[in-house]
């Protein structure tokens, strides 16, 4: 299994987190920190209502499909 995220590896995450910690200070990376949390949060959401809503589409179109092809057998 690959440990990469976006191509970059946990050493080049590490430093990231760091300097990130080193130029905002350790008042303004809290803040980051939970805004950044509450973005992948709401991002989450988001993508798991769109699959739910493909996958019901997607339901929707196999029995419009077996409803053809029951008709079309007649």
């Amino acid at each position: 299994m690959d440990n990469n995220i976006f191509g970059i590896g946990m050493n080049e995450l590490i430093v990231i987190f760091v300097l990130a910690a080193i130029v905002l200070g350790p008042e303004r990376i809290t803040r980051v920190a939970r805004e950044a949390g509450k973005f992948i949060r709401n991002l989450k959401g988001y993508f798991s209502s769109l699959t739910g809503e493909l996958k019901s589409e997607l339901d929707i179109l196999d029995d419009l499909k077996k409803v053809k092809d029951e008709v079309s057998k007649k």
